[in-house]
């Protein structure tokens, strides 16, 4: 793996292992709840709109495993090389 990717990954492990992170991931956590409803959409634009915020809060929330995911087939793609 190229240095740069390899600091990449090493640098968002670190931020996740934070107790700032396990705050924001909490935050995120309430407000999926919050979010994750129709009420209150009355059009079309505000449905997709709500479907882009559920689409970024789940994302954030997903990080660390899609993140590990990636490290890890690509330390595997290597060792394979």
């Amino acid at each position: 793996m190229q240095k740069e990717l390899q600091d990449y990954y090493e640098n968002r492990f670190s931020m996740m292992a934070t107790p700032g992170w396990q705050d924001l991931l909490e935050d995120l956590e309430i407000m999926i709840k919050a979010t994750d409803t129709l009420a209150g959409i009355d059009s079309e634009q505000q449905l997709y709109f709500k479907k882009g915020e559920m689409s970024i809060l789940n994302w954030i929330k997903n990080l660390r495993d899609a993140s590990a995911e990636v490290y890890d087939q690509l330390q595997a793609e290597e060792q394979d090389a």
